[in-house]
C-alpha cells in the first residue's frame, strides 16, 4: 500500500491510518505491506516523485521476498498520488499481479506551471523536505513530474486494475477517474457517492476493494 503526499493538518487519533489497513488486509489472509516513503513522517531522506517511484519498486521487491507472498498474488494499492506512482512503478516492469487506485490523479494539480509554488506545497503544507539543490532550483525537480503521471504511465498497465473515487473529492476532482479509464487497458472503475478524498477511511471504499479482490482472484 502506498500512500501519497501528507497534509500538514494535525493527525487524527480516531485514524488508524494504513497500519490498521494493513491489518484489516492481514485479517483476509493476506500479507499486508505499507511503508512511509522519503521524506514523509520520520523516513530519512528528500522528497522527489522520481525517489517515490524508486521506494515504491524497493516495496515491492521487500514484499515479495517475504516467505507469506510466496505463491500469492502481488498488487499495489495507491492513494492520491501514490496512485501515481503505482502506475509508474508496473510501467517500468515490478512484477505486479493487480493494481487499486484510490482517488489518484490523472495529471498533476498542485505540480504543473509554476515549480516555486510546487516547492511550497511540498515544504510548507506537506511539511516534507527537498533538498538544497532543488530550493535553489527547483525546475528539474519539477519536470520529474511530467514522467510520472497517472495517465500516461496507465497505457503501459496490462493486469487487472480498480479505479476508485469519490464525488466529494475536494483535492482530485472525480472526473480523473474517467481520464484514467479511458487511458487503462483493463480497469474498472466505481464512483463512490459523497465520499472524499481519504478514500481509505470510507468504509464504502473498502469493501469495494475487497469485494473486488475477491472477483479477481477467485
Amino acid at each position: 500500500m502506498l500512500h501519497g503526499i501528507p497534509s500538514s493538518a494535525p493527525p487524527d487519533p480516531d485514524d488508524p491510518g494504513y497500519l490498521g489497513l494493513a491489518h484489516e488486509f492481514a485479517a483476509r489472509d493476506w500479507a499486508a505491506v505499507w511503508a512511509d516513503m522519503r521524506a514523509v513522517r520520520g523516513s530519512e531522506g528528500f522528497f522527489s516523485i522520481e525517489g517515490w517511484v524508486r521506494d515504491a519498486e524497493a516495496v515491492v521487491a521487500a514484499a515479495c521476498s517475504l516467505p507469506e507472498a510466496a505463491d500469492r498474488p502481488v498488487v499495489l494499492i495507491g492513494s492520491s498520488a501514490g496512485g501515481a506512482v503505482s502506475a509508474e512503478t508496473i510501467r517500468r516492469g515490478a512484477p505486479i499481479d493487480a493494481l487499486v487506485l484510490l482517488a489518484a490523479p490523472a495529471s498533476w494539480v498542485s505540480f504543473a506551471g509554476d515549480p516555486s509554488a510546487g516547492v511550497r506545497r511540498i515544504t510548507e503544507e506537506a511539511g516534507m523536505r527537498l533538498s538544497p539543490e532543488v530550493i535553489e532550483d527547483p525546475v528539474a525537480w519539477a519536470l520529474e513530474f511530467e514522467g510520472v503521471t497517472t495517465e500516461s504511465s496507465i497505457k503501459g498497465v496490462t493486469v487487472p486494475t480498480l479505479i476508485v473515487h469519490g464525488t466529494a473529492d475536494d483535492v482530485v476532482p472525480v472526473d480523473h477517474a474517467q481520464r484514467i479509464a479511458a487511458r487503462a487497458p483493463d480497469a474498472q472503475v466505481e464512483i463512490i457517492e459523497g465520499a472524499g478524498h481519504q478514500l481509505r477511511r470510507d468504509r464504502r471504499a473498502v469493501d469495494c476493494v475487497f469485494a473486488w479482490l475477491d472477483k479477481t482472484f477467485a
